[in-house]
Parts: C-alpha cells; sequence; structure tokens
C-alpha cells in the first residue's frame, strides 16, 4: 500500500502507459525519428528527457522513485542492482520492497512484479541523468547503460508522476491541470503528435 498515491491518484495502477491510464497528462516525443538509432539519436532524446525531467523536479521537491521489474518468481530486485547505484547510498536504506500482482496482465501464479520504493529522495540524491540514459537504452542492451526495469518518479511537492518509457517517449500526469500547464507551454513543439488533440482539449 502506498497511502500517498491512494490520497492523491487514487485507483491509479503504476504501469504503463501513465497517460492513458490518467486523465490529466502529457505524452512527450523523445527520440526523433528523423536522426535514426545513432549517437545523435540517443544524444538528442536525452537532452530532451532530462530537460523535461529538470522543468518537473526541483531542489527542495521531495522524490519518490518506485522501480520495478517483471519475475518468474524467482528473479529478485537485488541492492547492487544498476538502479541502487544510481542512488545516495544512505537513501537505500529506506527502500520497501513489495510483490505486485494487480498491474498487466499475468498468467501463472508464480508471477508477479517485483518493486522497490525509494521514499524521501531529493534531486541531488538521484544520479538521474544516467537513470533516464539507461531507460533510453531499454530496447537497446548493447548501449550501456542499459535497464529491462520499469521507473517512476514521484514528485511529492507538485503530485506529478513521470515514466520514461522508453526511447520514444515521456508520460508526465499530474492529479492537477494547474501543475502541467507551464511544462505544456514550455515544451509543446515536443509533445507526441498523435496525441496532441487530447492534450490540447485539457491545456489549451
Amino acid at each position: 500500500m502506498n497511502s500517498y498515491l491512494d490520497e492523491n491518484f487514487p485507483k491509479l495502477k503504476i504501469e504503463k502507459p501513465l497517460f492513458y491510464n490518467w486523465p490529466i497528462g502529457l505524452r512527450f516525443e523523445i527520440g526523433q525519428d528523423e536522426l535514426e538509432a545513432s549517437d545523435e539519436y540517443f544524444n538528442a532524446a536525452h537532452v530532451r528527457a532530462v530537460s523535461i525531467f529538470e522543468s518537473v523536479f526541483g531542489h527542495n521537491d521531495e522524490i519518490e522513485l518506485i522501480y520495478q521489474q517483471y519475475s518468474d518468481g524467482r528473479k529478485k530486485i537485488r541492492k547492487g542492482s544498476f538502479i541502487f547505484k544510481q542512488i545516495e547510498p544512505t537513501k537505500n536504506d529506506l527502500a520497501k520492497y513489495s510483490d505486485v500482482r494487480d498491474i498487466y496482465d499475468l498468467n501463472y501464479k508464480s508471477e508477479c512484479w517485483k518493486r522497490v520504493n525509494l521514499p524521501s529522495l531529493s534531486l541531488k540524491s538521484i544520479n538521474y541523468k544516467n537513470i533516464l540514459l539507461s531507460l533510453i537504452h531499454t530496447d537497446f542492451s548493447c548501449r550501456s547503460p542499459s535497464i529491462s526495469g520499469e521507473c517512476f518518479f514521484i514528485n511529492k511537492s507538485k503530485n506529478i508522476i513521470v515514466n520514461l518509457y522508453d526511447d520514444r517517449g515521456m508520460d508526465v500526469i499530474s492529479a492537477s491541470k494547474n501543475e502541467l500547464i507551464s511544462l505544456y507551454n514550455k515544451h509543446n513543439d515536443w509533445l507526441l503528435n498523435y496525441d496532441r488533440e487530447k492534450m490540447d482539449l485539457v491545456f489549451s
């Protein structure tokens, strides 16, 4: 149970795609197709992802990170895994582990999603640039760093949740439209055109 999520995002499942799971949100295009899968493509995608992230999270904001990965029942999130290495060591002691079975479609009783909640973080305690780069590389294991799980960054000060789902895009949702208006205006050119009409109805 996460009392913060229950109170501010009732009935929201922490799963992809966040944009379609919540009525107030933005969906950004991160990778630019015209650049193809080149170094330039990944560098440009990283610049976009970091820019949006830094527009959402301020130095004084309280942040919670949720990391989860699929498990056949045996695979676990280990303390030596990549995600923990990107967090200030003293913060890792507060990690909360759980097995989640009410997200996505699971076929067998042994299947679940292993989840770790890392609460009470700040911008300076997270190597967010490296985490974002690893998420951009999710489908390109030949590139380093790369990560196979999912990350959801929660800004508890502003009631915003961010998920960079892979190199293609980033979802940003909020409990209040007012929290996202400035982001909608600032990075309007990066909004995913496929869903632009839906976003314009909410924010313009």
